[in-house]
């Protein structure tokens, strides 16, 4: 599978009652980091959950992603792209994706079958804490807001160290020129949203807003995903 950009959206963070603010210029390691470094690794310790993407310029879902492990350390998942019709589903033993309204399995006898069978180990991407784009070294502003045990911890990346330190690893992108990151965690330490508001260039020279959000749900929750095809 292609390595995925992930968008993301951007929103003020208001000041509510009760609510500790903080607001600091740039340090070696943010403030915050630590939490959402822990955040992204509890992410890839979770038995199921369900991964959604939403463009914000328009309320458009882009992605619906859900996952469980079974019993025998086999990750079943499907996932779904409305904007590109893309669609794929894992029982664990075969991967499935569909092209032009029809499925194809990748079974044991195919050369790339060992590249697309997942497990709690070798999570598919959307499984993985990377999801969650963070690049500390980048950070020039950041500031956190705490309430309800939880806290959202917002960074604003300096894009010139961004463009020189991980524009390399993403694809179809040749620079930034703004980028907003906003983390969401709950009382337990996860991450249950992610939002970011990029403007870029892509490989081809063209420049666009990115505005997306990243919603986790049904945490440890699933425990049964339905083929959507009958064999």
């Amino acid at each position: 599978m292609k390595k995925t950009i992930i968008g993301v959206a951007a929103f003020a963070i208001a000041a509510a009652a009760l609510a500790v603010l903080a607001f600091v210029k740039m340090k070696a390691v943010p403030d915050g980091a630590d939490d959402i470094k822990e955040a992204r690794q509890l992410y890839e310790k979770l038995d199921s959950a369900q991964l959604t993407m939403t463009d914000n310029s328009n309320g458009e879902k882009l992605m619906n992603f859900s996952f469980y492990i079974n019993g025998d350390n086999e990750m079943i998942f499907e996932y779904i792209s409305p904007q590109s019709g893309d669609h794929a589903y894992s029982d664990g033993k075969r991967f499935y994706y569909k092209t032009d309204g029809k499925w194809t399995a990748i079974t044991p006898d195919d050369e790339s079958y060992i590249h697309n069978i997942y497990n709690r180990e070798y999570r598919y991407p959307y499984a993985r804490g990377s999801v969650f784009f963070l690049n500390t070294g980048s950070v020039s502003e950041a500031s956190i807001e705490e309430q309800n045990g939880g806290k959202t911890i917002t960074y604003v990346y300096d894009c010139e160290k961004l463009n020189k330190s991980s524009v390399k690893d993403l694809e179809n992108v040749s620079e930034f020129s703004a980028l907003t990151c906003v983390y969401s965690l709950n009382a337990d330490g996860l991450i249950t949203r992610f939002t970011e508001k990029a403007s870029l260039t892509d490989a081809e020279g063209k420049a666009s807003d990115v505005d997306i959000t990243l919603e986790v749900s049904e945490v440890n929750k699933i425990k049964f995903i339905e083929k959507p095809f009958d064999e």
